[in-house]
Order: C-alpha cells, then sequence, then structure tokens
C-alpha cells in the first residue's frame, strides 16, 4: 500500500500515476479531493471573476450606447451557485479519482512522525509516502488580525454579503485579484501593499492591470500596523492613516507550517526539503506540491505529484520548474513566462478578437512583448489580453523547449485569437 498524504493537485496527480500502473493507493484528506485550487484558490477567483468581468463588460457596452438598462450582481446568489458549481467540481474529480483505482479516507488526521504515518493516532504500514499536505495562508503578526469581519481567501466565502468598505491588505497577486472583483462588484476598495503592487508584472502590463484597477483606491509601500475595532473591524491602520472599512481580507501569501510532519529535512523557508526526485531525507518518503515551497503554482503541484509517484515506480526523473508561465486574472489575463537572461524586448498592442474587439474602441485592448536574444532565441513573453492564459500555455513551452522565432514561421494559428503573440515573434523574424 502506498499512502499519499493530501488530495489537492499534488497528491491527486500522485495516486492517479500510481493506481493506473496498478499500485494500491491511499489518499488520506482531512476535507474534500480538490484542494486549494478548488475550494479557495483557482476556481475560486474564476467564479466571482467571471460575474465581475461579466458585469465591468455589460458596463463598457453600456457606455458605448450598445446596451442600454443596467446590471447588478446578487452577491449572496451568487456564493451559493458558485458553491454549487464547486461541490459539482469536487464530484467529478473524486470520481475520476475512484474509477482510476485509488482509495479516499476522509475526515482523518494524517501525521508523519517516527519515520512512518499515523491516521488518527494509529500507525499504518506502507510501501512508500507521499507527503503532499499543501500549505498554509500567511497571517501577519499584527494587532487586530482576529477581529470580526478579518478574512482571508479561505474564509470570504464565510462573508455572505457584500460590505461597503473593504480593506485589502497584500499587493500581490490575490490581492490584486480580489480588488478586480470587489470593486466590480460596487465595494469601495482600498488596496494596501508594502511595495509596488503587481510586482511580479513587466511594467507595460503593470500599467494595464492598474486601468482595470482604476475603481480601487490603492496605497503602495504602505505598512499595516494594525487592525482597529470593538468587536469587529472598523478600520485598518497603516503608514499612519486610518481607512474606515467594513471587512479587510488578508492575502499574505503563503507559509509552511506542517507541525504534523518532524523527522525531515527542512528548506530554510520551512518548507521540506527534496531532491530532484521528490525524496525527502527518509527513504521511501517523498513529497510534492507546496509542501516543497515555491513556485506556488497548481501546474508545478500537478509536475511535482506526477515525479514523486515516478519516482515510487522506480523511474525517477529530474523536473525544471523554471520560467513557470503564470497569470493575473482581472480584466484581462495578465500571462507572464520571464526570461532567464537578458535580451531585446519587443512590444505591440494586442489585437481585436473574442472580448477584445469591443476594446478598440477605447485602446484598452492590452499589450503583448516578447524577450528575444541577438540570435532570435524567444526567451521569454508577457501579454494583456482576454484569454492571455490559453495562448501562455502552449507558447511558455516552446520556451521553455529554447524554440527560435523561425520556427513559428509555419505556425497557423486559430483565427480568431484576441492575443497576438505567435505574430510578434513570428513577425520579429
Amino acid at each position: 500500500m502506498i499512502i499519499v498524504i493530501g488530495g489537492g493537485p499534488a497528491g491527486r496527480m500522485a495516486a492517479l500515476r500510481l493506481a493506473g500502473t496498478g499500485k494500491k493507493v491511499t489518499i488520506i484528506e482531512k476535507r474534500k479531493v480538490g484542494g486549494q485550487c478548488v475550494f479557495d484558490g483557482c476556481m475560486l477567483i474564476c467564479g466571482l471573476n467571471d460575474a465581475a468581468r461579466t458585469l465591468t463588460e455589460a458596463r463598457h457596452m453600456q457606455s458605448l450606447g450598445v446596451f442600454k438598462g443596467s446590471v447588478e450582481a446578487d452577491y449572496s446568489c451568487l456564493l451559493e451557485k458558485l458553491e454549487g458549481v464547486q461541490s459539482k467540481l469536487s464530484h467529478i474529480i473524486e470520481k475520476e479519482t475512484r474509477d482510476a483505482g485509488a482509495e479516499i479516507e476522509y475526515g482523518k488526521t494524517a501525521e508523519f512522525r517516527d519515520g512512518a504515518v499515523f491516521v488518527d493516532g494509529v500507525k499504518r504500514d506502507a510501501e512508500a509516502v507521499i507527503i503532499a499536505g499543501g500549505a498554509d495562508l500567511k497571517m501577519p503578526d499584527i494587532a487586530g488580525i482576529n477581529l470580526h469581519g478579518v478574512y482571508t481567501p479561505r474564509s470570504i466565502r464565510t462573508m455572505r454579503s457584500l460590505p461597503k468598505k473593504m480593506v485589502i491588505v497584500g499587493g500581490g497577486i490575490s490581492g490584486a485579484e480580489f480588488a478586480y472583483i470587489y470593486a466590480a462588484f460596487g465595494v469601495d476598495v482600498t488596496l494596501l501593499a508594502r511595495s509596488k503592487v503587481l510586482s511580479v508584472l513587466p511594467e507595460t502590463l503593470r500599467k494595464d492591470a492598474l486601468r482595470d484597477l482604476s475603481a480601487v483606491h490603492i496605497e503602495e509601500y504602505t505598512a499595516v500596523e494594525c487592525i482597529d475595532g470593538g468587536d469587529s473591524a472598523e478600520a485598518v491602520i497603516a503608514g499612519g492613516k486610518r481607512f474606515p472599512c467594513d471587512a479587510v481580507l488578508v492575502c499574505a501569501g503563503f507559509t509552511h507550517e506542517t507541525p504534523w510532519v518532524s523527522g525531515l529535512e527542512r528548506n530554510p523557508d520551512g518548507s521540506i526539503h527534496v531532491d530532484d526526485t521528490m525524496q525527502t531525507s527518509c527513504p521511501g518518503v517523498y513529497a510534492a506540491g507546496d509542501v516543497c515551497g515555491a513556485p506556488y503554482f497548481t501546474p508545478a503541484a500537478r509536475m511535482r505529484g506526477f515525479a514523486a509517484a515516478d519516482a515510487v515506480l522506480g523511474h525517477p526523473h529530474n523536473i525544471s520548474l523554471e520560467q513557470q508561465p503564470f497569470t493575473v486574472v482581472l480584466g484581462l489575463d495578465y500571462t507572464v513566462c520571464p526570461a532567464k537572461e537578458d535580451g531585446t524586448i519587443v512590444e505591440a498592442y494586442n489585437i481585436a478578437g473574442p472580448g477584445a474587439f469591443w476594446h478598440v474602441a477605447d485602446s484598452t485592448v492590452g499589450h503583448m512583448q516578447i524577450t528575444m536574444s541577438e540570435d532570435k532565441k524567444v526567451l521569454g513573453f508577457a501579454s494583456s489580453s482576454p484569454s492571455g492564459s490559453a495562448v501562455g500555455t502552449y507558447l511558455g513551452h516552446m520556451v521553455r523547449r529554447g524554440l527560435y522565432a523561425k520556427e513559428f514561421l509555419s505556425l497557423l494559428e486559430v483565427h480568431p485569437l484576441p492575443d497576438g503573440l505567435y505574430s510578434l515573434i513570428r513577425f520579429s523574424t
């Protein structure tokens, strides 16, 4: 029996790979398979953002005189329907996992100590163990953080009605995405960032993103001092200023607090140390996903899960997570595959297509840029467009494979697309 602790993207992919070879594998999961991605991360953002984009686009069409009337969100109904979809997704994922031959044990507490797995305090024998318990949310050490009305991406669904004023703490990807969403829903949103908002984006795309966030009051280089209030949050004190609010959303990133794991070598940040094949310092014990540290992206977790399973099966191989493409989802997709080395940057406006046609009228179709070596090797790219994440998946693979611009000359793209990266690369020859 192989035991997988955690049924998120890493653990589930490992279990599917193992079960597919006939191995007996059991997933120990406290909640439901799907992990943070389905319940608190990707799918939560997708559901809320789809509604927010629809509202924003309807207002844009109204401003052009194409639509008449107005539309607003029924937030409590939105949450109810969103949770229904998440439940359906979880059911589909669970069926897929069980149909592959993997067993799932729900509601159990797993520990790894003394070189063994304990489930609800009882030792379990295992041929191999894969630890894929994910990561915890980072909570800053500030006064008032535990007041009623202070939320995280994991608890935001318990806020069943829209506040009048919301303060979001954190200027990274998650903070910006939630700021866009709640501003679109009509909430007066203030975003507090310790440094520059969305510093992960190239400056051209960051300007586009700030346009998407134009309804948000942004305070950069502002450190939070405390959250003020009686029984509930009433204001955030930051940078010597008081920001009144009815709700606070803390988006401070991830941390690696895994008290249920002991006896394994750790990285400096507290994550579990693994070698290039996902092997931990304990023979026969592997780790995959966010427990191994950055990057905290679902595709990276899946890749690590597959690699851990392959190592268990006796086919270890190295994986590379360099140049991981990622997307920030606001009014547009902000998709980036960072270059590993310096090169020449070529920029252009993006093009018209589904989701972008009506934005030609006010020149808000977004931008694209590529980084090229002197001999025309594609080193990296960035794009702001309605569907940049789909294009970025495949172009990111090509960049990681080390392709040159000339290899795009024979490319026949699907048309129409609202992202012209493929043509920018081709024309750069």
